[in-house]
């Protein structure tokens, strides 16, 4: 009875916290709008920082940030904080028209290569479907292959095509979980993100005194190969828009 008791002592406990910290970050809300209504756009984008610090976010939080980064004419912290907002469907629409009017204000605009039709559809799945819901699917089509198989060994059920159907079955079940794994892999390894800083070198090696690949400008969407960039401390391994591949180091940029 004594554990039980406990136990409902820490889940009341938790929900008690977590409804403290809810509304701690609510008023902390409430003060930095009223630092961007009083226009001290810094003090009001400091005052959001502190609540994404402590794990309280929403639309509304990244799209006042993008406001206030906008304010003080930092356009690609705006850009990346619109396209944070965008995520959450309460600011989807109002994010993306910020977004379109932000990034058509850069002085300069990265050229961008199309992504191939396999890329397209395996980030399409990335965010609309998930690798889990792939991975279950797969594991849906197998089951269909051991039930048909359980069922065959009675004679009473007698299934049509019965090879068929358990050979489809089992081929689509392994091709999905496959493709659930890689699915799960370009997400881990591939993460997008945006340059804040007015321009970045972009390097073949990561030390400062490689040979200049280009430069990255504030705004310019960036590919950063996370797996990559495990192997120096304080550089991405970035792909530009146009199709080049380097390092740049990390201030100056944001990852999504």
């Amino acid at each position: 009875m004594r554990k039980v008791t406990f136990v409902l002592f820490v889940i009341i406990c938790g929900f008690h916290f977590d409804s403290v910290a809810r509304q701690n970050a609510q008023i902390m809300f409430d003060q930095a709008n009223t630092l961007l209504e009083e226009n001290d756009f810094m003090g009001a984008l400091d005052s959001y920082r502190n609540i994404v610090e402590i794990g309280e976010v929403s639309g509304p939080l990244f799209l006042n940030m993008g406001i206030a980064a906008m304010e003080i004419d930092s356009m690609g912290l705006a850009k990346y904080y619109f396209i944070k907002a965008s995520r959450f469907s309460v600011t989807e629409d109002k994010a993306l028209e910020a977004l379109e009017y932000v990034s058509s204000q850069f002085s300069r605009q990265s050229a961008i290569l199309p992504k191939l039709p396999w890329d397209r559809a395996v980030d399409r799945l990335k965010v609309e479907v998930g690798a889990t819901r792939i991975f279950f699917l797969g594991f849906l089509m197998i089951s269909i292959s051991v039930i048909v198989i359980i069922l065959s060994w009675f004679k009473k059920f007698e299934i049509p095509k019965k090879n068929t159907i358990i050979g489809t079955a089992t081929t689509l079940s392994v091709l999905t979980v496959i493709l659930a794994f890689y699915v799960d892999y370009v997400d881990q390894r591939y993460k997008e993100g945006v340059v804040i800083a007015k321009e970045i070198p972009v390097r073949t090696n990561p030390t400062e005194n490689a040979d200049l690949v280009s430069i990255a400008y504030e705004g310019y969407s960036i590919t950063i190969d996370a797996f990559t960039s495990e192997n120096a401390e304080e550089w991405y391994y970035i792909r530009l828009g146009n199709g080049q591949f380097g390092w740049i180091q990390k201030p100056g940029s944001k990852l999504l």
